[in-house]
């Protein structure tokens, strides 16, 4: 084969590669060069949606599973570095990167999703939201389960777990400085809430 075809067949295969990058969402869309704590806040991450992502959906056969696209650390589950006993996992509190992996990982399932679509919120398109809710009220029930509503409540409104994801998907901020529970959090967990 001679060079101008290799050169010739080498960059085709460029242009078709580079065909399947991600390109900017004309539609206003989370940019994924953003990092997660510009587009969505940490602070309400770490007191309002953690507690419930690490209550609902935190099992070992669920998303406390490494290899799952959210995926949540949590004590007595997946753990960082070295956990093989029960103890390891449950004694110790989640790390600041810990909780840094669980808010990247939520956010990844917002991430696709345009600011108008969040906004709403599109629920459909926004699979935090989507996967875990009852079909009756749009939702996906992943694997046939439905979290949300949670029981005893009829309907999203008095959710107050669903709620907080959906609050945080269509921008909720903690206020600065956050509200004592939530300092009490980040302080059980030798962690700092962030400056907004």
């Amino acid at each position: 084969m001679s060079r101008s075809l290799s050169a010739i067949l080498a960059l085709a295969a460029f242009a078709l590669l580079s065909a399947g990058c991600p390109a900017p969402d004309p539609a206003g869309g989370l940019a994924t060069t953003e990092p997660p704590d510009q587009l969505l806040d940490y602070n309400d991450f770490v007191c309002n949606v953690e507690p419930v992502l690490i209550k609902r959906c935190s099992y070992l056969g669920c998303h406390g599973n490494a290899d799952h696209g959210l995926r949540v650390y949590s004590l007595g589950k997946l753990r960082l570095g070295d956990a093989s006993t029960r103890q390891a996992r449950s004694n110790t509190p989640l790390s600041a990167e810990e909780v840094e992996l669980n808010f990247e990982s939520a956010s990844g399932m917002v991430y696709g999703t345009s600011a108008v679509n969040r906004m709403a919120p599109n629920i459909p398109l926004i699979p935090i939201l989507s996967k875990p809710l009852a079909a009756r009220f749009g939702g996906a029930e992943h694997q046939g389960v439905a979290i949300f509503p949670t029981y005893p409540n009829t309907t999203l409104d008095s959710d107050t777990e669903w709620n907080a994801l959906r609050d945080w998907v269509t921008g909720a901020t903690e206020p600065n400085p956050p509200v004592p529970s939530c300092v009490s959090l980040f302080t059980a967990m030798g962690l700092s809430p962030r400056s907004m």
